[in-house]
Protein backbone atom coordinates (compact mmCIF):
# COMPACT_ATOMS: atom_id res chain seq x y z
CA UNK A 1 0.00 0.00 0.00
CA UNK A 2 2.75 2.38 0.95
CA UNK A 3 4.20 1.64 -2.68
CA UNK A 4 1.24 2.86 -4.30
CA UNK A 5 1.09 6.23 -2.29
CA UNK A 6 4.93 6.65 -3.31
CA UNK A 7 3.70 6.29 -6.72
CA UNK A 8 1.27 8.83 -6.36
CA UNK A 9 4.07 10.71 -5.41
CA UNK A 10 6.20 10.36 -8.30
CA UNK A 11 2.88 11.44 -10.06
CA UNK A 12 2.25 14.66 -8.44
CA UNK A 13 6.47 15.23 -9.64
CA UNK A 14 5.11 15.48 -13.37
CA UNK A 15 2.09 17.24 -12.63
CA UNK A 16 4.28 19.76 -10.98
CA UNK A 17 6.91 19.64 -14.12
CA UNK A 18 3.94 19.97 -16.40
CA UNK A 19 2.83 23.23 -14.94
CA UNK A 20 6.46 24.34 -14.76
CA UNK A 21 6.89 23.85 -18.58
CA UNK A 22 3.36 25.42 -19.02
CA UNK A 23 4.57 28.81 -17.29
CA UNK A 24 7.85 28.69 -19.24
CA UNK A 25 5.54 28.35 -22.44
CA UNK A 26 3.30 31.37 -21.47
CA UNK A 27 6.25 33.44 -20.76
CA UNK A 28 7.75 32.38 -24.69
CA UNK A 29 4.39 33.30 -26.17
CA UNK A 30 4.59 36.35 -23.84
CA UNK A 31 7.90 37.40 -25.36
CA UNK A 32 6.77 36.98 -28.30
CA UNK A 33 3.55 39.11 -28.68
CA UNK A 34 5.72 41.92 -27.12
CA UNK A 35 8.44 41.44 -29.45
CA UNK A 36 5.37 41.74 -32.46
CA UNK A 37 4.47 44.94 -31.00
CA UNK A 38 7.47 46.49 -30.48
CA UNK A 39 7.45 45.59 -34.33
CA UNK A 40 4.07 47.47 -34.88
CA UNK A 41 5.06 50.44 -32.87
CA UNK A 42 8.15 50.74 -35.21
CA UNK A 43 6.56 50.55 -38.75
CA UNK A 44 3.59 52.28 -37.46
CA UNK A 45 3.87 54.84 -35.04
CA UNK A 46 0.19 55.90 -34.56
CA UNK A 47 -0.86 51.96 -34.38
CA UNK A 48 -2.07 51.48 -30.60
CA UNK A 49 -0.24 48.37 -29.35
CA UNK A 50 -1.83 48.95 -25.78
CA UNK A 51 -4.20 45.86 -26.32
CA UNK A 52 -1.10 43.57 -27.46
CA UNK A 53 1.07 44.79 -24.27
CA UNK A 54 -2.12 44.04 -21.97
CA UNK A 55 -2.59 40.36 -23.43
CA UNK A 56 1.01 39.77 -23.37
CA UNK A 57 0.64 40.94 -19.36
CA UNK A 58 -2.20 38.70 -19.06
CA UNK A 59 0.12 35.55 -20.38
CA UNK A 60 3.04 36.96 -17.96
CA UNK A 61 0.84 37.12 -15.16
CA UNK A 62 -0.12 33.49 -16.07
CA UNK A 63 3.03 32.26 -16.38
CA UNK A 64 4.30 33.79 -12.81
CA UNK A 65 0.95 32.05 -11.01
CA UNK A 66 1.80 28.52 -13.00
CA UNK A 67 5.32 28.99 -11.92
CA UNK A 68 4.15 29.83 -7.91
CA UNK A 69 1.66 26.56 -8.49
CA UNK A 70 4.18 24.04 -10.32
CA UNK A 71 6.53 25.00 -6.95
CA UNK A 72 3.90 24.73 -4.28
CA UNK A 73 2.66 21.15 -5.71
CA UNK A 74 6.72 20.16 -5.81
CA UNK A 75 7.55 22.05 -2.72
CA UNK A 76 4.25 21.18 -0.50
CA UNK A 77 2.98 17.90 -1.76
CA UNK A 78 5.47 15.36 -3.21
CA UNK A 79 8.79 16.60 -2.21
CA UNK A 80 9.72 16.37 1.68
CA UNK A 81 12.03 19.01 2.41
CA UNK A 82 13.82 18.94 5.74
CA UNK A 83 12.35 22.30 8.15
CA UNK A 84 16.12 23.81 7.76
CA UNK A 85 16.30 24.26 4.15
CA UNK A 86 12.52 24.86 3.53
CA UNK A 87 13.03 27.97 5.67
CA UNK A 88 15.69 28.87 3.34
CA UNK A 89 13.06 29.11 0.40
CA UNK A 90 11.08 32.33 -0.72
CA UNK A 91 7.31 32.34 0.73
CA UNK A 92 6.16 32.16 -2.47
CA UNK A 93 7.42 28.48 -3.20
CA UNK A 94 5.96 27.43 -0.02
CA UNK A 95 2.05 26.09 -0.52
CA UNK A 96 1.22 23.80 2.50
CA UNK A 97 -2.49 23.59 1.97
CA UNK A 98 -5.27 22.95 -0.81
CA UNK A 99 -7.12 25.80 0.74
CA UNK A 100 -4.30 28.22 -0.15
CA UNK A 101 -4.32 26.37 -3.47
CA UNK A 102 -7.44 27.14 -4.21
CA UNK A 103 -7.26 30.72 -2.82
CA UNK A 104 -4.45 31.20 -5.59
CA UNK A 105 -6.67 29.42 -8.43
CA UNK A 106 -9.54 31.46 -7.67
CA UNK A 107 -6.98 34.89 -7.52
CA UNK A 108 -5.66 33.83 -11.08
CA UNK A 109 -9.08 33.55 -12.74
CA UNK A 110 -10.22 37.03 -11.09
CA UNK A 111 -7.04 38.59 -12.66
CA UNK A 112 -7.37 36.86 -15.91
CA UNK A 113 -11.12 38.32 -16.43
CA UNK A 114 -9.92 41.62 -15.54
CA UNK A 115 -7.29 41.96 -17.75
CA UNK A 116 -9.46 40.07 -20.51
CA UNK A 117 -12.35 42.42 -20.16
CA UNK A 118 -9.83 45.84 -20.45
CA UNK A 119 -8.62 44.27 -23.62
CA UNK A 120 -11.88 43.42 -24.73
CA UNK A 121 -12.56 47.08 -24.01
CA UNK A 122 -9.19 48.32 -25.84
CA UNK A 123 -10.28 46.39 -28.90
CA UNK A 124 -14.05 47.87 -29.35
CA UNK A 125 -14.61 50.08 -31.84
CA UNK A 126 -18.06 50.83 -30.77
CA UNK A 127 -19.75 52.01 -28.29
CA UNK A 128 -19.97 49.14 -24.86
CA UNK A 129 -23.30 47.23 -24.77
CA UNK A 130 -24.88 45.87 -21.71
CA UNK A 131 -23.25 42.61 -22.41
CA UNK A 132 -19.57 43.88 -22.12
CA UNK A 133 -20.44 43.75 -17.97
CA UNK A 134 -20.69 39.90 -18.01
CA UNK A 135 -17.25 39.85 -17.50
CA UNK A 136 -16.80 42.30 -14.54
CA UNK A 137 -19.59 41.01 -13.00
CA UNK A 138 -18.12 37.56 -13.11
CA UNK A 139 -15.26 38.65 -11.40
CA UNK A 140 -16.86 40.58 -8.78
CA UNK A 141 -18.83 37.14 -7.98
CA UNK A 142 -15.51 34.78 -8.20
CA UNK A 143 -14.68 37.52 -5.57
CA UNK A 144 -17.09 37.48 -3.07
CA UNK A 145 -17.09 33.68 -3.73
CA UNK A 146 -13.49 33.50 -3.29
CA UNK A 147 -13.58 35.41 -0.06
CA UNK A 148 -16.64 33.16 1.53
CA UNK A 149 -14.58 30.08 1.10
CA UNK A 150 -11.15 32.10 2.44
CA UNK A 151 -13.84 32.98 5.82
CA UNK A 152 -15.13 29.66 5.90
CA UNK A 153 -13.12 27.85 8.57
CA UNK A 154 -12.13 24.18 8.76
CA UNK A 155 -10.46 22.57 11.50
CA UNK A 156 -6.29 22.26 11.44
CA UNK A 157 -5.18 18.92 12.00
CA UNK A 158 -3.45 20.17 15.04
CA UNK A 159 -7.19 21.31 15.93
CA UNK A 160 -8.34 18.10 15.26
CA UNK A 161 -5.99 15.90 16.88
CA UNK A 162 -5.96 18.23 20.23
CA UNK A 163 -10.08 17.62 20.59
CA UNK A 164 -9.79 14.06 19.28
CA UNK A 165 -7.19 13.38 22.89
CA UNK A 166 -9.38 15.36 25.06
CA UNK A 167 -12.71 14.14 24.40
CA UNK A 168 -12.16 10.55 24.52
CA UNK A 169 -16.25 9.93 24.28
CA UNK A 170 -18.07 11.99 22.25
CA UNK A 171 -20.39 14.28 24.19
CA UNK A 172 -23.04 16.50 23.43
CA UNK A 173 -20.90 19.85 23.60
CA UNK A 174 -18.14 18.21 21.39
CA UNK A 175 -19.19 19.88 17.26
CA UNK A 176 -18.19 17.02 14.50
CA UNK A 177 -15.33 17.54 12.48
CA UNK A 178 -15.68 19.07 9.28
Amino acid sequence: MIGLFRGLRSVLILAAAGVLFGAFLMFWEAILMLWDSYRMARLNPDMSVIVAVLRATDKILLGIVLMVVGCGIALGFALDIPADQRSKLPQWMIIDTIGELKNLFFQMIILYLVVHFAAQVGEMQMPLQWEALVLPISALLLAGAMKLTASSHHLSEGTRKDRSGSHSVAGADEEPPD
